[in-house]
């Protein structure tokens, strides 16, 4: 009973932890435009969805809508948000003040780092998931007459496209924030577009796919969000 109550509190802490690191994280200038930027693309998708439905329900439109919002949230927010948690926090004195705290309440090291990546995988996900759930119930909730099955799997495949998208760019992030400190920034273009622009140029076209976080995130979104046309 004891021990079950203390594994409890542990695992209090460690939330309270990665609470604590995501809203630290998350006061960048860069997190807030791109914020700001998936609210206009979500609020603009539904707009259009709204008008192409024209009162007679979600169609194929709607839901490719949907689907080609999903990669751009990834792509344009997301990077943004990405690029700003590889660079380690603007107030040096609160991210290290954090820590020691964290040291003090029998936080090590490796445990640190995981509550840092977890912070970090939420704010990507809250920056790509929710515009996408939003746009998702809409079509789903609010337009759907019938057909709801062939609706369904556009829709959670474009959900998880996005979760799986924020997890690698998240930990991504998290890896060039600890590991290239202020020069994280370049560590993560040079990951992500480095073996994307070699296999574009050198590699075939079904190799080059495989070989880079791009091309592999575009053949999930392609497998799970794309609707065929």
């Amino acid at each position: 009973m004891t021990s079950t109550a203390h594994r409890g509190a542990q695992g209090q802490s460690f939330r309270s932890l990665v609470t604590l690191l995501r809203r630290t994280l998350g006061r960048s200038w860069g997190i807030r435009a791109a914020r700001f930027y998936a609210a206009l693309l979500s609020l603009g998708v539904v707009t259009a969805i709204a008008i192409s439905a024209g009162g007679l329900g979600a169609n194929d439109t709607s839901l490719s809508l949907v689907a080609r919002s999903a990669a751009m949230l990834v792509w344009v927010p997301g990077a943004m948000c990405a690029l700003a948690l590889a660079k380690p926090p603007h107030d040096a004195s609160l991210a290290q003040g954090i820590a020691v705290l964290a040291g003090a309440h029998g936080f090590d090291g490796a445990r640190f780092a995981r509550a840092e990546a977890l912070a970090t995988v939420r704010l990507l996900g809250e920056v790509i998931l929710v515009p996408l759930l939003f746009m998702g119930v809409f079509v789903f909730a609010i337009l759907a007459r019938g057909g709801l099955a062939s609706m369904a799997r556009p829709l959670a495949g474009s959900i998880v496209f996005g979760s799986v998208a924020a997890m690698v760019l998240g930990s991504m992030a998290s890896v060039c924030r600890r590991w290239g400190g202020a020069r994280g920034r370049t560590w993560l273009a040079g990951a992500v577009f480095g073996p994307w622009l070699f296999a574009e140029m050198a590699l075939s076209g079904r190799v080059a796919t495989y070989v880079s976080i791009p091309g592999l995130l575009g053949r999930l979104w392609e497998a799970l969000a794309a609707v065929p046309t």
